[in-house]
């Protein structure tokens, strides 16, 4: 990163936080990429979140929660839920505290969640990233309190739960209200429900972009199951036409 960047970072607030985001990310990935062979799932991985920021997370004092937008193409590929764990026995040289210093990683459903490094804060200036040890690396498995998807999908009836696979679940945040989405639309686009089971169709480039549907949960499923359900069809209805074209 060049000075005249650093300089800009100062003067625009907007521009500082791209720059400690991209320095975030370089070191998350310049240490997850240390990593052995063993590990070379969740280093791909890593590389394909858009990191947003690392945040204190009160739960584990010290680690910092990955915030991130991750594709559904990502998830699908690399998510292994269940496969949970933590990383130990990683060192890396902090220039601020001239010595090396541990590092632990925490994994959920075989994906990067958090990162700790003792006595630092995350900044890439602190640290020497030629100067990573992994030499008494280990894993433990860790056990996490159940996310929302998981809460969500544990309060439906084992009807709802037969004709949906949790792994395809996830959930996005909009206007406040969070949306678990259940049905690949494509083009980032998707079915969801609601915490009461309220049925939507979330389409970005459409008006309203969260629409409520007259479907029951179950009967939208059944839909789909029964490949009744033409989304095709329904992404056209879901677009304004501008009489002006």
């Amino acid at each position: 990163m060049n000075i005249f960047q650093k300089i800009l970072g100062t003067i625009f607030p907007p521009y500082k936080f791209k720059i400690i985001r991209k320095e975030e990310s370089y070191l998350l990935n310049s240490i997850v990429n240390a990593l052995p062979k063993d590990f070379d799932d969740i280093k791909i991985s890593t590389k394909k979140l858009k990191l947003f920021g690392l945040n204190d997370w009160v739960l584990y004092p010290g680690f910092k929660y990955l915030t991130v937008i991750v594709s559904q193409e990502t998830l699908m590929k690399h998510k292994k839920r269940g496969k949970n764990y933590k990383i130990q026995g990683i060192e890396i040289y902090s220039k601020q505290n001239m010595k090396f210093e541990s590092v632990e990683i925490l994994v959920r459903d075989n994906m990067v969640e958090a990162i700790k490094i003792n006595n630092n804060s995350l900044l890439l200036k602190n640290f020497d990233i030629s100067k990573i040890n992994i030499e008494n690396i280990s894993m433990t498995s860790f056990e996490f309190p159940p996310n929302d998807v998981e809460i969500f999908y544990d309060s439906l009836s084992n009807e709802i739960k037969g004709k949906l696979n949790i792994d395809d679940i996830f959930d996005i945040e909009f206007n406040g209200k969070t949306y678990f989405a259940f049905y690949d639309l494509q083009d980032g686009n998707y079915l969801a429900v609601d915490k009461k089971g309220k049925v939507y169709s979330l389409v970005h480039d459409a008006t309203p972009m969260a629409k409520g549907l007259k479907y029951t949960f179950g009967e939208i499923l059944n839909e789909i199951s029964e490949n009744k359900f033409d989304a095709e069809k329904h992404m056209d209805g879901r677009y304004i036409k501008n009489n002006n074209h």
